[in-house]
């Protein structure tokens, strides 16, 4: 017994003053997790915020949204189908970016079974999301792709009545939509089957 510490043998108390009362330490303890969780959803939210208004921006600036001779009624140039594609192109490969993005946040967070879900859901919410505001800011503001012009003295050619007018950003395919949600999944199963492949089997650890 005289060998032994100074101290050695002296309870460890909690900031009450007794032990498993569960005083300030515990608490602070208790709350961290909490605390950090809520920091970790914060970011999240701000992050797909964020993606949405890059993708809304991006769909605006990249989309064509050339000036169309339109009777009040109808337009007459250029083609509505050709226009429809190109802008529905551009959508497509805006929402594939933001997609294998999403895949990538959602693998460095950790892909769970229920956060791979609702990420995906979300991702679908947030391409239509970017129609809807990218559609809405096509129409008070024309992209800056103005192009293709319109021909040289064309509505001197075509009946009275005939004006000029911007055309709208508009996406015509609502299957576009599933693009988004569609990447990030794949890329978050490409990086399950990538490790799955990787990981020793257990023949491999026991020889």
């Amino acid at each position: 017994m005289s060998g032994m510490p100074r101290g050695s043998g002296v309870l460890r108390v909690s900031g009450s003053g007794r032990p498993g009362t569960g005083g300030p330490a515990d608490g602070g303890a208790d709350r961290a997790p909490g605390a950090r969780r809520a920091r970790v959803v914060a970011r999240g939210v701000v992050g797909a915020l964020l993606l949405v208004v890059a993708a809304v921006l991006a769909w605006w600036l990249l989309a064509p949204q050339p000036p169309v001779v339109t009777d009040g009624t109808q337009r007459v140039s250029p083609g509505l189908p050709e226009l429809a594609a190109a802008q529905d192109g551009v959508f497509v490969l805006v929402t594939a970016v933001a997609g294998l993005l999403t895949g990538w946040g959602v693998v460095r967070a950790g892909p769970t079974a229920p956060r791979v879900v609702v990420v995906v859901l979300l991702s679908a919410a947030r391409a239509w999301l970017t129609s809807v505001a990218g559609s809405a800011l096509g129409s008070l503001v024309a992209g800056p792709r103005r192009s293709p012009a319109l021909p040289d003295g064309v509505t001197d050619q075509l009946a009275q009545g005939v004006a000029v007018a911007p055309s709208r950003l508009l996406l015509s395919s609502d299957v576009a939509i599933a693009v988004w949600p569609l990447l990030a999944t794949l890329v978050v199963t490409a990086v399950l089957v990538g490790r799955l492949l990787r990981a020793p089997t257990p023949a491999a650890e026991a020889g």
